[in-house]
């Protein structure tokens, strides 16, 4: 890691690990499963390992609580949360048909789902500029359905096999704006080498917040604690100095 980063990692109260951390007395340790989610979740070293995991392992340290993290392909992950108590998810999105199903802990972040375009070409800003644009979707995803609902034409939606596609796609002119995670493309843009003051967001359709949750099983003691060292980093600033070491900017309303 680079030296510069690690001081500010190794600056951020969050990440000071007390040797006391412990658990509810006859309960068994926190158990936290994930999948190879760039920028949200990702395998690697500690302190780079996603956005929200780096966010979800700091606000353990701070309540002083152990947690194993382990990664699965995603629908793996989502059956062992949804059938083992005291095994918690991220990022999970709060949606009407998952609420009675799990706990939710800690809202870790608002998703928004926007258009956007290259610099120095217009912004898609209203429902009747995307409907006169050539969009680019991810095929296979539920941003494609909600382009249709919006009336957008589907003979006007390219749909590309991944993000690097739809990212291609914009540069060569093949699409005027791309619909999608404005977090996700946003990251992977940088992750490409590509200027990130080059892709310029406009009208958001809809956004999901972002939760850590389990099935069942976390005290409402442990509960408490989560929320009371969550409150704690972003009252402190932790929590958005964590997402500009990631290049990313965090709207205050989105974190809470």
């Amino acid at each position: 890691m680079h030296t510069g980063r690690r001081l500010a990692l190794a600056a951020l109260p969050a990440l000071c690990w007390s040797a006391t951390a412990s658990t509810e007395r006859g309960q068994a340790p926190l158990r936290l499963v994930t999948g190879d989610l760039p920028p949200m979740a990702m395998p690697g070293e500690p302190g780079r390992r996603g956005v929200l995991l780096d966010l979800v392992e700091a606000v353990f340290k701070r309540a002083e609580l152990p947690l194993q993290v382990e990664f699965f392909p995603w629908a793996r992950a989502m059956l062992l949360a949804g059938e083992q108590p005291r095994t918690l998810i991220l990022p999970l999105n709060r949606t009407a048909d998952r609420e009675a199903r799990f706990q939710w802990l800690l809202k870790l972040y608002a998703q928004r789902f926007a258009f956007l375009t290259l610099a120095g070409k217009p912004r898609v800003e209203t429902l009747e500029q995307a409907r006169q644009a050539r969009v680019g979707g991810l095929r296979g995803s539920s941003n494609l359905a909600s382009l249709q609902q919006q009336g957008v034409p589907a003979e006007r939606v390219y749909q590309a096999a991944s993000i690097a596609d739809m990212h291609r796609a914009l540069e060569r002119g093949l699409v005027d704006a791309i619909f999608g995670s404005e977090l996700i493309h946003t990251d992977a843009w940088r992750r490409s080498g590509r200027d990130p003051a080059h892709l310029h967001a406009g009208l958001v359709l809809e956004s999901a917040d972002i939760w850590l949750a389990a099935q069942g099983g976390v005290t409402e003691a442990e509960a408490a604690r989560l929320r009371e060292a969550h409150e704690a980093l972003l009252a402190d600033g932790s929590v958005e100095r964590l997402f500009r070491l990631y290049g990313l900017k965090a709207r205050p309303e989105d974190l809470r």
